[in-house]
């Protein structure tokens, strides 16, 4: 059982940022899109508008876990304004 989580609600613009970096022991994330306008992941390596995992509006969503596993960054982007990304890991 873990003993460390992340929660937290990033505002994700259209500048790329990374939300969440390498982890070798996670062992679930999920990323869920609150906001407005789209969102695009992108694994290991920056993100880019209309490319990678795109995470639709008001729910979208990515989960990782044991049969879809990640342990490299996660990075994230918008091409409108900004949205809210809420970020589950552990």
């Amino acid at each position: 059982m873990p003993t460390k989580a992340v929660d937290l609600v990033k505002l994700i613009s259209a500048t790329q940022e990374e939300v969440l970096g390498s982890n070798p022991s996670r062992t679930y994330a999920l990323l869920v899109n609150d906001g407005d306008n789209i969102i695009y992941l992108g694994m290991g390596i920056p993100a880019v508008t209309n490319r990678g995992i795109r995470l639709n509006t008001k729910g979208g969503n990515y989960e990782i876990n044991l049969t879809n596993p990640w342990h490299g960054s996660i990075h994230a982007v918008t091409a409108a304004l900004t949205s809210s990304l809420t970020v589950q890991e552990w």
